[in-house]
């Protein structure tokens, strides 16, 4: 994981798409121990979003390699 300081002053994490998915799995086993927890909830979420986001781009990049 990489971490960038926007010029507004924002931090943001960068992560391979191996260390997203070990990132949503263990906020997956987490959230099934800790069902309770909101935080946890919503970092598997973004953690999901972040999966799917890089999914259909590696599809839209395979389909225009195939056009």
């Amino acid at each position: 994981m990489q971490f960038i300081v926007t010029p507004g002053g924002d931090e943001v994490a960068t992560m391979k798409p191996a260390e997203v998915l070990i990132m949503e799995r263990a906020m997956s086993r987490y959230v099934l121990e800790n069902s309770d927890s909101n935080i946890a909830v919503r970092v598997l979420r973004e953690l999901a979003s972040a999966n799917e986001s890089r999914e259909a781009r590696i599809e839209e990049e395979v389909e225009r390699a195939r056009s």
